[in-house]
């Protein structure tokens, strides 16, 4: 089973960064690839790859896979677009079982250990119950899993404006799960 981790992350790596890379380390069976400005780290575990581009130019990529005006100003609307990072990259998932959108401020577990039960049975494994987690999610990898986010009403408005519209927590989740947050009734 593999699984490619899709991080995108422009600015200045932060202090724990070291931290989060250590815990990479001890799940060899899952490849990371972060798309950064940054550099690659002093001691980068095997299983990480670092595509160096700018700002910019990710955003110009984004805007031609997606086909949309996608120009924020801050890095930090990267986050609406995290359901769509499987259709952005396919070209990375050739070979994937699976692929995930996850965050740079986590320590990992045993990643494949914790969801092995679920692996190949499941199409969306989310660390929530209740919602899509931004955290981290796996989806697997196929082309209508992929193309899902597209199933959100008014995707392109989400991924374009300005305002952070909480994309993969609020609107992607409802795909799943209608009633986000609630016990079951």
């Amino acid at each position: 089973m593999k699984i490619t981790v899709l991080i995108p992350y422009f600015g200045k790596w932060p202090a724990w960064l070291p931290f989060t890379l250590h815990s990479i380390r001890f799940n060899p069976g899952i490849h990371w690839v972060f798309f950064t400005d940054c550099g690659r780290p002093d001691n980068a575990p095997e299983n990480t790859t670092f595509i160096e581009i700018s700002y910019a130019d990710y955003c110009r990529l984004v805007s031609q896979r997606l086909n949309i005006p996608f120009a924020p100003t801050s890095p930090y609307k990267l986050c609406e677009i995290k359901p769509a990072l499987g259709f952005i990259h396919q070209d990375l998932l050739a070979d994937s079982d699976y692929w995930a959108f996850s965050d740079i401020d986590l320590v990992y577990g045993d990643l494949l250990g914790s969801f092995s039960h679920v692996l190949g049975h499941k199409d969306v494994i989310a660390t929530h119950r209740t919602r899509i987690s931004g955290h981290f999610c796996l989806l697997r990898n196929t082309a209508p899993m992929d193309a899902l986010f597209k199933q959100v009403p008014d995707w392109q408005q989400h991924f374009c404006s300005p305002e952070l519209a909480v994309f993969d927590e609020r609107h992607f989740s409802r795909l799943f799960i209608g009633r986000k947050n609630f016990p079951e009734p």
